[in-house]
């Protein structure tokens, strides 16, 4: 039967209805990517490049690299606001980036060595540490979307970093909702929900010492997937060096597990986290969103999601899929 959940973490309310059915896509799997891309070794794309990190070993020109964003269209600028409450604008100053994962761009996060994912997390990390040490940032965020549906900009492993004076408003609801739990019971939002879904367990897609992969109670679309680190922290950044590897792991089985569980479809993947370590009700999470259904009329002109996939459902789908991984591996 249908059932409404509300999501603890903002202002969203889902209508779970298996009945429904998981209506077909127009998204289909992710096609094979070419062989070079714009963002290539040795082409000349539409990207000036502002950091490489090269391996002497491999012969490669780079291992990975930051380039600016091709369509960036911030500044560096001092931000400054005119107008009042009913007509307010800013000047857009903010902060775009690439980060290109891999020379090869067929290669995807879930096939690369591990070894290089813990960098690529690094690089995440030092980079998100070092826009959001810049004046005038209020926000800080990393997305990643593979396959044209998700919104892709390339054919190639990338991911995209942005930095603004202005808040996100999926993160600051969850940050206000957190803000209200602290206040209300003295902990963590997060950490309180992360320790019933472990006592219940049925959410619960896999987990590591130091971090957890859940299905949300109040999942908006089918399959997604939140990882968390199991001890409280608001900010990314403040990842230890020696977290990384099992950080790599559980991301790397999740993503595994949903391309093998859904033939490899479309997915946006993005981090909500605080610019700042001092955010008590805040806890840094990824957000991992398969594309498989679209929204219809429904779901827009009732103000809130329809999700026919239930999270009990896919977190034991997901497990299948790692426990078959682990068999075969």
């Amino acid at each position: 039967m249908s059932v409404f959940r509300k999501d603890a973490f903002g202002r969203a309310w889902v209508l779970l209805s298996p009945e429904r059915g998981l209506l077909s896509s127009d998204f289909g799997s992710v096609p094979q990517p070419p062989e070079r891309s714009p963002l290539s070794p040795g082409v000349q794309g539409p990207v000036k490049e502002i950091a490489a990190f090269r391996d002497r070993d491999t012969g490669e020109p780079w291992t990975m690299r930051v380039v600016s964003h091709p369509g960036d269209l911030l500044s560096g600028r001092h931000f400054a606001t005119e107008g009042d409450e009913l007509f307010l604008s800013g000047s857009p100053l903010g902060y775009q980036e690439l980060v290109v994962e891999h020379p090869d761009a067929r290669q995807t996060l879930d096939g690369m060595p591990k070894d290089h994912v813990v960098d690529v997390l690094r690089l995440y990390r030092d980079r998100l540490d070092l826009l959001a040490k810049r004046p005038g940032v209020e926000h800080v965020q990393l997305t990643r979307n593979v396959g044209r549906a998700a919104g892709a900009l390339f054919e190639h492993p990338h991911a995209h970093l942005l930095a603004l004076p202005v808040p996100n408003r999926w993160v600051e609801e969850e940050m206000e909702a957190g803000r209200r739990y602290h206040d209300a019971h003295g902990e963590c939002l997060f950490c309180a929900v992360l320790r019933r879904e472990f006592g219940a367990k049925e959410r619960i897609v896999t987990a590591n010492a130091e971090f957890v992969a859940i299905a949300p109670f109040a999942s908006k679309t089918p399959f997604e997937t939140w990882i968390l680190p199991r001890r409280h922290a608001a900010a990314f950044t403040d990842v230890p060096a020696n977290h990384l590897p099992l950080l790599a792991d559980i991301l790397q089985g999740v993503l595994r597990a949903l391309n093998d569980a859904l033939d490899s479809p479309p997915y946006n993947m993005a981090l909500h986290t605080s610019p700042r370590p001092d955010r008590g009700g805040f806890h840094w999470h990824f957000e991992v969103l398969p594309r498989l259904t679209t929204q219809a009329g429904y779901d827009w002109g009732a103000g809130f999601f329809v999700n026919p996939t239930p999270p009990e459902d896919a977190a034991r789908f997901l497990r299948e899929a790692l426990a078959l991984q682990q068999v075969a591996g």
